[in-house]
């Protein structure tokens, strides 16, 4: 019972970031929505595993997660480097 209304509280709080990532200011705000979304999905399916029983669903949990810590590496590149592009060649001066 306490594991279904963990997956409720996780799917509300999801909800709410989803409403972040469609009206935030800036990009960046829209990113960590994302992820915040992606890692409350994350916990919706492992709370669901948890009431439910089945295993399989954690699978999906730690898919969530690691889309998660790749989708941060590629936004921290981007709004680092300006580009996906690595450097052609390095600059010695």
């Amino acid at each position: 019972m306490i594991a279904w209304i963990a997956a409720a509280g996780a799917a509300l709080l999801m909800l709410t970031s989803l409403v972040r990532l469609f009206a935030g200011p800036t990009l960046h705000d829209r990113a960590l929505a994302l992820r915040t979304a992606l890692i409350k999905a994350a916990l919706v399916c492992a709370a669901v595993a948890l009431a439910t029983g089945r295993t399989e669903v954690l699978d999906v949990a730690l898919a969530l997660v690691f889309a998660a810590l790749v989708l941060m590496t590629l936004v921290v590149k981007v709004f680092a480097q300006r580009t996906l592009q690595g450097p052609l060649a390095s600059r010695e001066e």
